[in-house]
């Protein structure tokens, strides 16, 4: 078991990840024009290569009104656009347009390049290590809904 200083020195590391990651995420989305939540939700559309609005609400835990609200705008900048679902004909798919695109290249530049620095700095295990941090989260989280492992109440 890890020392109580080493935790606190870890979680303080880790702390310092969280805030910076959310410092570049607003710098870019306000380099972008756009709120922080959009510029995940354009990840995510990347990512996926087509999401629908109900995933992406998920994945940034909105309502499907902020969400709406949200893709409405992304739409009117020319970002994204809405295509009919063939699954479900009541829905959409969102696809990126090509300024959709443009914003997340640059998200990915500068995410890529950062973190190519940061793994030639450490002898290039920083793909494994961030592999088993999300691993660990994962678990971590899967944990946390059963709840305490000795059966009492938190």
């Amino acid at each position: 078991m890890a020392a109580p200083q080493e935790d606190d020195d870890l979680m303080a590391a880790f702390a310092a990840v969280v805030r910076a990651d959310a410092s570049l995420i607003s710098e870019l989305s306000a380099r972008a024009g756009i709120h922080e939540n959009a510029l995940r939700a354009l990840v995510l559309v990347s990512d996926t290569g087509y999401s629908s609005p109900t995933e992406v609400a998920g994945y940034l835990g909105l309502t499907s009104g902020a969400v709406t609200n949200m893709i409405d705008r992304m739409s009117t900048a020319g970002l994204l656009e809405r295509a009919p679902n063939p699954a479900d004909r009541r829905g959409s798919l969102l696809r990126l347009l090509a300024p959709g695109e443009a914003v997340v290249a640059d998200y990915r530049a500068r995410y890529g390049a950062m973190l190519r620095s940061v793994d030639r700095g450490h002898g290039g295990d920083l793909h494994q290590v961030l592999n088993d941090l999300a691993t660990s989260l994962y678990e971590q989280a899967a944990e946390a809904v059963r709840g305490p492992s000795d059966g009492s109440a938190a």
